[in-house]
This record gives C-alpha cells, structure tokens and sequence, in this order.
C-alpha cells in the first residue's frame, strides 16, 4: 500500500465527492481520466485537514501513486454500464458510481486505458472543465494528485453509491 494510516473510505464519502471525465491525447496515446474530488468544507466537524485526510483514505483504497513515479497499474477496476461507470475500491462493499459520456462508455468499453486521479485539495463539484486543468496540472506538480491506470472489466458487476445500482 502506497499510503498508511488513513480512514477507509465510507459509503457518505463516495456519495459526496466530484467527479470528471474527459478523453485526452497524450505521450502514449488517448486516454480516458476519471477525476475524484471532495467538496469544500461544507458540514460541521469537516475542516481541511479531515478532507485530506478521505482523500488519502480514497487514493490507498485504488492503491494510486503520486505522478513522479510511475503510473501503477491497479487491475480493472472499472465496470460501465451504459452511461454509468463503477470504480472498485479495496476494502469497500460499495463502489463509485457516476454517470458518464456516451462516448467516454465507448472508448473505455473497448478497451481503452483509463488513468484514475484523485485530487487531495477540494473542488467545487460542477468546476468547469477549463478550471479543471490547472487543477490536475498544480496538485501533480504540488504532490497533491494521486494517480493510476486501470481498464474496464465487461463481467465485472457493482452496486455503486452515487447513482442507480448497476
């Protein structure tokens, strides 16, 4: 495990966090990303640091890295359905479940590599795509995004907290 001593992911977590998809040509290819981010502060009891905190709890649940080493390779992960995605995590009886692009579900579907990035600084959930890329780019260069490839499994099958069962 890449990171130690944080809370497992829970049921209200995976419900609660923003979510990104977009396809995107790089060094090895086009790639499908998947972006998890908590909201602000927005209950009691919640501050910065129990934000980080989940955040870090969800990265070691998908076993991500930071972005200077290499990229691992976390197992499919990944079942899609339509236009709904579900992501497994170690240790979670439930999966993230989110809704997704008719053409991202195509591409991932037939194989496609998809880089699975977890952003450790809150977003607004609804941020604008353009708003999105500085983001990603910062919290890499920062050590504040967790990263990993996974693929799509046909036969896999979740019932995912943040959308219909699938």
């Amino acid at each position: 495990m890449l990171i130690e001593s944080v809370p497992t992911p829970t049921a209200g977590l995976l419900a609660s966090l923003g979510v990104w998809f977009w396809i995107d040509l790089t060094e090895v290819g086009h790639v499908a990303f998947l972006l998890l981010a908590h909201p602000p502060v927005r209950r009691e009891g919640e501050s910065p640091a129990v934000i980080e905190s989940r955040m870090r709890g969800l990265a070691s649940a998908l076993e991500l890295a930071h972005p200077s080493t290499q990229l691992p390779d976390i197992g499919p992960r990944l079942a899609v359905h339509g236009r709904y995605a579900a992501l497994s995590l170690n240790g979670c009886q439930t999966a993230v479940c989110v809704p997704v692009s008719t053409e991202w579900s195509r591409f991932v579907t037939a194989g496609a590599p998809v880089a699975v990035a977890v952003g450790i600084d809150p977003l607004l959930p609804r941020t604008p795509f353009d708003a999105v890329r500085p983001y990603v780019s910062d919290g890499a260069q920062r050590g504040r995004l967790f990263l990993g490839k996974t693929r799509a499994e046909p036969s896999r099958k979740f019932i995912g907290v943040g959308g219909p069962p699938v």
